[in-house]
């Protein structure tokens, strides 16, 4: 097949925006770090842990890995090539996404460009969790089952059973996957029961309930059948995890989203193509999530992509727009030179981005974490029990270097500190009238913690603490 334009047009959308964009970035999640360690600890035991075993504060405490197939391909990852590796699989992940976003998008409108757009747009919409974490697994899974699920008719919907087998061990959104099959198939089978098939209704019904069985293969069953419904029912505290609060519009990373909130909304009314019930049920389902959580823009983004394919194709025949991309490209004599050194610009760019070095210095945003304090602190002889108070964020960093040396009082496992989460939080990083008393009740060996922040501030008059270390970043005292 000769090489065209829209061939590298559609490589600079998918591969530049969805792998090499990505790929640029250095590595400021705080949380990949514990699930590295923690993929350590499933390799080197080859069991998942079902106790706490990185804090002081829950030590012992009932945990369960949930994402534990995820926790061992990213400390797999970083075994074998170190942080750039993590670079890479994110930028992987990501790729793929853009990559079934852009068939799920063409598959439903007939021109390029507009399939480009809608594709671009969906997918920088959730930039703000472009993070190299166990989620990144479901975005592209999703998007996958949404293409399976194209034609509910045909016997393909049955990879959607191994799919869920693999997705409920990688993150526990493959929940949020089973009710958009759940509604889709439904209102197919009810569909093909009108129609007088009701073979295909029973096998929709098969499909979805050995789906829901294939769940309970892999290390604890129950728990990561019942884990994410922790999070709708409120028993795991995440008021103060940023990425469950409301997206922010005065910041200007939520500017895709928010575009592709107006560009929804315009294609809508100049598409107005019929939609089915349970696309209307999952578009709504997921404006309303989006809306409540950064977390579930990119689960919105991908539910909204075919639809807006649709609406636009809709659009275009409504106002009699034909295709005219289509004659022009395939009349023009095109430069294979030119559009070979178009495609190849791809790669340098990757290669110009990537870290120059495959160490911390390089791959990490040095700012977002105490580097030096928890260096100074791994040099150094374990001072009392271990025992460190931290800050929420930098919790996860310090399991990765610190672990098992010092043991932390938070980090971003929300669930396994549940009990005593929003009690640190607000005595500690809010400073409450009871900061005093909730220190003294924790009662650590070491505090590592922000050097502007206002317990630091407040440490440095106290004469029970004294300082052994500072930096423009972080402020360590021992008691």
């Amino acid at each position: 097949m000769a090489l065209k334009l829209r061939h590298c047009l559609i490589a600079w959308v998918v591969v530049g925006l969805g792998f090499v964009a990505p790929a640029a970035h250095k590595i400021q999640d705080p949380d990949v770090w514990w699930h590295i360690r923690t993929g350590e600890l499933i390799w080197a035991n080859r069991a998942v842990p079902t106790s706490d075993p990185f804090s002081f504060t829950s030590l012992g405490q009932p945990w369960i890995a949930h994402e534990w197939l995820s926790d061992l391909i990213l400390f797999g990852v970083f075994t074998h090539l170190g942080f750039i590796g993590i670079i890479l699989l994110r930028a992987a992940l990501i790729g793929a996404m853009f990559w079934a976003i852009y068939v799920l998008v063409s598959r439903k409108l007939d021109n390029v460009p507009g399939a480009l757009v809608v594709t671009a747009l969906c997918g920088v919409a959730g930039l703000q969790l472009w993070s190299p974490r166990p989620q990144l697994f479901t975005y592209p899974l999703l998007a996958m089952l949404l293409l399976i699920l194209q034609k509910p008719s045909q016997r393909r919907i049955w990879l959607a059973v191994p799919m869920f087998c693999l997705w409920s061990n990688l993150h526990g959104a493959w929940l949020f996957g089973f009710v958009v099959m759940a509604m889709i198939l439904t209102d197919a089978a009810v569909t093909a029961i009108r129609e007088g098939k009701p073979g295909d209704a029973r096998r929709m019904g098969l499909v979805c309930a050995c789906s829901l069985v294939v769940v309970l293969a892999g290390p604890s069953p129950l728990e990561r059948l019942l884990y994410p419904l922790d999070y709708f029912t409120g028993r795991i505290a995440t008021k103060y995890v940023t990425e469950f609060r409301s997206p922010d519009f005065w910041d200007l990373t939520t500017l895709p989203y928010e575009a592709l909130l107006i560009g929804l909304a315009a294609l809508l009314y100049l598409g107005r193509k019929p939609m089915r019930l349970s696309e209307w049920a999952l578009l709504l389902l997921t404006v309303h999530l989006s809306l409540h959580s950064v977390r579930h823009v990119p689960l919105f983004s991908i539910i909204a992509a075919p639809i807006m394919g649709m609406q636009l194709q809709g659009a275009l025949e409504r106002h009699k727009i034909k295709p005219g991309w289509r004659a022009a490209w395939g009349e023009r004599r095109e430069s294979r030179l030119l559009n070979a050194v178009i495609l190849l610009m791809l790669p340098a760019l990757l290669w110009a981005k990537l870290p120059k070095a495959n160490d911390e210095a390089h791959c990490v945003m040095g700012e977002h974490f105490p580097m030096a304090a928890s260096r100074f602190l791994s040099e150094q002889a374990r001072i009392g029990n271990g025992k460190l108070l931290n800050s929420y964020d930098w919790g996860g960093y310090l399991i990765f270097h610190l672990y098992p040396k010092y043991l932390v009082s938070l980090d971003g496992r929300a669930d396994v500190h549940r009990l005593h989460m929003t009690k640190q939080l607000e005595g500690l990083e809010e400073l409450s009238p009871r900061w005093e008393d909730q220190l003294r009740e924790l009662n650590p060996d070491v505090v590592l913690w922000p050097t502007a922040k206002p317990l630091a501030v407040l440490l440095r008059r106290d004469p029970d603490w004294r300082i052994i270390y500072e930096d423009k970043t972080a402020v360590v005292f021992v008691h």
